[in-house]
């Protein structure tokens, strides 16, 4: 099965959030999976890391073997391609798991998109941030704002 991958992350006040959404190749409004979370406190580079490596292994749950990344970090794409070194252990071992994750698949692409082109993945970083700001999201509210998600697209 084929898909394509979008992640993101963020970090508002200390607090690192991400968010992933897979989608059909062939019809992105088909959303396959998608997950959002709040991951500690950190950089923002360590959050885009954490988004594609939730989003890779949600990926390999769902049973995709051909995959095609997009993300808006120049860094972690051109660290995960090879293009850059990666001098910073944390974010090294980061890059590592990626690698390792990567070899499940048949095959893959990776790309950079402005964040423009990645309004799911950056609205559901966001949407951590709004449910934090709020305290508490009931579940109508969060199948609101997946709706105005799809219809965003």
């Amino acid at each position: 099965m084929e898909a394509t991958l979008y992640f993101d992350g963020g970090i508002r006040q200390g607090t690192m959030a991400y968010g992933w959404v897979l989608l059909s190749p062939n019809d992105e409004t088909n959303i396959l999976a998608s997950g959002n979370k709040t991951c500690g406190t950190g950089t923002s580079n360590i959050s885009e890391y954490r988004a594609l490596i939730a989003g890779l292994q949600g990926s390999i749950k769902y049973g995709v073997d051909t995959i095609h990344i997009i993300g808006d970090s120049q860094l972690i794409i051109k660290q995960v391609t090879g293009a850059f070194r990666v001098n910073k252990l944390e974010l090294r071992l980061h890059r590592d798991h990626v690698i390792k994750l990567l070899k499940q698949f048949k095959s893959y692409t990776i790309k950079w998109v402005p964040r423009r082109e990645n309004k799911l993945a950056d609205a559901l970083v966001n949407e951590v941030f709004e449910k934090r700001n709020n305290k508490k999201c009931s579940k109508k509210q969060r199948k609101q704002y997946r709706k105005k998600l799809k219809q965003q697209q």
